[in-house]
């Protein structure tokens, strides 16, 4: 079943290209399947004929970085690794070794893909990073997409604003069905 259109925001506008790969940067949903962003990545990779290439990172220099959360996720990217190797899907996890050396990764591997997929994930640093590189990929005509992977309810299928919990329920006793 493809992701559904309201789960995806396009922020590079660009035709796919004819690179070597999809591109999934893996940032916020971090596991190898019931990701909606993977399934798109996955999609356009059958749509285009070529494979996927998925990239974790994980940066260093970044406001609340701890040994804790690393090892956390130092962690799932074994289980990841094991995971896409199993499914024939090549893997690339990236441990900054310290601040910046990173910089230029993503779009060196954009360069080469068909088209970026990437999570789209509300808060952290997440969203202006996401806003810095769609800036970086559309200079570089390449197409970025983030798809929402965050709950049973898409983020972007009310364009309301619930001040009550209550308020909310309601809504989504009436509208939760079609996304399941």
């Amino acid at each position: 079943m493809p992701v559904p259109d309201v789960r995806i925001r396009t922020l590079a506008e660009a035709p796919l290209r004819d690179g070597d790969f999809v591109l999934y940067w893996m940032i916020a949903t971090r596991r190898s399947s019931h990701s909606h962003a993977l399934d798109r990545a996955l999609e356009l990779a059958r749509e285009t004929g070529k494979p996927l290439l998925v990239l974790e990172p994980l940066r260093v220099g970044y406001r609340w970085a701890s040994d804790r959360l690393h090892a956390f996720v130092i962690d799932g990217m074994r289980d990841q690794a094991e995971a896409f190797a199993a499914a024939g899907v090549t893997y690339l996890p990236y441990l900054e070794p310290k601040e910046g050396d990173g910089k230029g990764l993503l779009e060196a591997l954009a360069a080469r893909s068909v088209a970026v997929v990437t999570d789209d994930f509300p808060t952290f640093f997440l969203p202006r990073m996401l806003e810095a590189a769609a800036d970086r990929l559309e200079e570089r005509g390449v197409r970025l997409e983030a798809v929402d992977s965050n709950g049973l309810y898409p983020m972007y299928a009310t364009d309301r604003v619930f001040a009550r919990a209550v308020d909310f329920r309601r809504h989504l006793h009436k509208t939760l069905l079609p996304h399941l």
